[in-house]
């Protein structure tokens, strides 16, 4: 008997294996869409890690420098104050079918494509991006591939995205569309895969967004939602993505292209709050209305000028943009109030514009009583509350003053300014000069320097957008503030308000770790108190602090029964680790994986989604 061949074996073995593969995979394209493949392949896992989780992030423009996309960016990110509008014959939230009532009865004979444009100019906006469809799956333009649209259903018979369009260009007011990847109306729409139908959907939307896009204009931004489906998958997005790139090579596309990930799209989107991001460097937009709704309510009420301006600012403190919604009426006008509001803003911009619109991020993490932009080695303080005592301290800010002025002051008049012990006070008058927030532009003799060490908050930091409360003489210490050790944990800047806010994430290797620097300037006992969110257990940490050690292990945290099941929203719990005493000094406080459990790595949760730490005083 002939002696067998042991390599010619593994050779036949190795074809064998090749051939049955092939097989499964003539079979698999068969069976499933080629733009399901991915979602196809964690049909099983649970639902939380059937999105778009483990995929590479759907990048605005794959093999794009970072200083080609400041080039390409540029006009976006130096406009800081952009308009949104939600406008159609739907209202409130808009996430229902529109009655035929409603289609008939909408006829906004008032609507002034240029009044609108010259209007949000005068309010100090630099850029309107309009809803072309929203989830109702109505079209407020000229569609060719659709009769459910402005033009077939309304007696209007109008295209207002045209008109606003050339309105825009002839103002030189840019302008961008929105556009809902979810629809309620499209009868081949399914937020499922594995629906046949889904293909002639997907060529549909091709189709819209290429009329958008060839037919409006140069835009400078294309704002996808209603992106948290299992059927908007990788692939569908990267086809989406490549149409833009191709039509509209220049313009700016917002992170739901994706599933809001990190490095999807040209820039984050998180919705109504404003992170704090400390040293981070990606281009964001928060996006938060003004209006009662996101499209008119019925009734004439909207936020404080004041709540305006301060988003404003805390957005272009921290290196963002704020987009803010108007909900026209269906007559087709602003809500009068809402205008009268924002003249006011309008009225601080046109006096203090300088100190938003072409601006980097500040140099300080947080200031308790504004915020900080900067031009170069000018820094400009944004003061909201106004100090009782005529001495502005401005804390950690090491670098020397050449000047410091009020920017409205057309005389130049200069104030008096100390440096000590790495503190900046200014003398101030004993009443703030100017209406709303009083601007002081400091001249520096070099690049701000700033220790951003975490310091006491001397009054509450009230709770807000779903954001935690800190006592005064408390100690807070966000997840943007963090020094982040490692490859895979990272910041990211959270969906919305009511879902995910900033957090690190991608805990999955145990030697990636977190630190925080303290400075604390005098004796304390403190709760520590950790918030944080996550779906499976996560396995174990330490903090450290002072010495001391708490251990504590992250157990699986369910979402509200009632919760949409998505890959935006986490449900946060804030638990009590112990006690601390400080003395004076200097501290850090580290968080590590003690152990991650194998299933959180699998499923791309990791330790946990830590949202902030912060010292409560006993």
């Amino acid at each position: 008997m002939k002696k067998r061949n042991p390599a010619l074996l593994y050779l036949v073995s190795l074809l064998v294996v090749f051939c049955v593969n092939a097989q499964k995979k003539q079979h698999l394209d068969k069976l499933v869409d080629p733009l399901e493949k991915s979602a196809f392949l964690k049909k099983d896992l649970p639902w939380f890690a059937q999105f778009q989780v483990g995929e590479p992030p759907v990048e605005g423009f794959p093999g794009e420098s970072l200083e080609e996309k400041k080039i390409r960016i540029k006009k976006w990110s130096e406009a800081k104050y952009g308009l949104f509008i939600h406008w159609g014959p739907q209202r409130a939230g808009g996430e229902y079918l529109i009655s035929d009532s409603d289609l008939k009865k909408f006829n906004p004979t008032d609507f002034n494509a240029k009044k609108w444009v010259l209007t949000a100019k005068r309010l100090g906006f630099k850029y309107i991006v309009i809803t072309a469809k929203h989830h109702a799956g109505f079209s407020m333009y000229n569609s060719k591939l659709t009769d459910y649209d402005i033009i077939e259903q309304t007696p209007f018979k109008r295209d207002p995205i045209k008109e606003l369009a050339e309105a825009c260009a002839e103002e030189n007011m840019p302008f961008g569309v929105y556009y809902s990847v979810w629809d309620i109306h499209h009868p081949s729409y399914s937020e499922n895969v594995g629906t046949p139908d889904y293909k002639t959907y997907h060529k549909f939307m091709l189709g819209q967004v290429e009329e958008l896009l060839t037919n409006y204009g140069p835009m400078i931004s294309v704002w996808f939602d209603g992106e948290w489906v299992n059927s908007w998958t990788v692939e569908r997005a990267t086809e989406f993505r490549d149409k833009i790139r191709e039509l509209q090579p220049n313009t700016v596309i917002a992170n739901r292209i994706g599933q809001r990930r990190n490095g999807e799209g040209d820039h984050h989107s998180p919705e109504n709050f404003m992170p704090f991001i400390g040293s981070q460097t990606d281009y964001w937009e928060s996006c938060a209305k003004f209006d009662g709704s996101w499209f008119y309510n019925g009734k004439n009420d909207s936020k404080s000028a004041e709540w305006a301006l301060q988003n404003i600012c805390y957005a272009a403190s921290r290196g963002g943009n704020f987009l803010m919604n108007l909900g026209p009426t269906p007559q087709g006008n602003f809500l009068e109030t809402s205008v009268q509001k924002l003249e006011k803003v309008g009225g601080w911009l046109q006096v203090n514009g300088e100190s938003i619109y072409g601006t980097e991020k500040g140099p300080h993490f947080f200031l308790e009583w504004g915020t900080s932009t900067r031009k170069g080695n000018t820094v400009y303080y944004q003061v909201f509350d106004w100090p009782e005592n005529e001495e502005l301290v401005i804390p950690g800010l090491t670098t020397k003053i050449k000047s410091a002025t009020f920017l409205a002051d057309t005389s130049h008049k200069l104030l008096k300014t100390t440096q000590h012990k790495g503190n900046v006070t200014i003398k101030v008058p004993k009443m703030a000069p100017y209406k709303m927030a009083n601007v002081l532009k400091i001249e520096l003799e070099d690049v701000p320097e700033v220790d951003n060490s975490v310091r006491v908050f001397h009054k509450e930091l009230m709770k807000k957008d779903a954001m935690r409360s800190v006592p005064a003489g408390g100690y807070f210490f966000p997840a943007g503030f963090a020094k982040i050790h490692g490859e895979k944990l990272h910041f990211t800047y959270g969906t919305g308000a009511g879902a995910q806010r900033e957090n690190l994430k991608g805990w999955t290797n145990e030697s990636d770790f977190a630190t925080w620097d303290l400075l604390v300037e005098k004796d304390g006992s403190y709760n520590i108190e950790i918030s944080y969110g996550n779906l499976v257990d996560g396995g174990s940490f330490e903090l450290s602090i002072a010495g001391k050690r708490f251990k504590h292990i992250v157990k699986a945290i369910s979402l509200h029964p009632k919760a949409k099941k998505s890959p935006l929203i986490i449900n946060y719990k804030t638990v009590e680790l112990g006690d601390v005493d400080l003395k004076p000094g200097r501290y850090k406080l580290l968080i590590k994986p003690l152990e991650i459990n194998e299933e959180a790595k699998k499923l791309h949760q990791g330790l946990m989604s830590l949202r902030d730490v912060t010292l409560v005083p006993k």
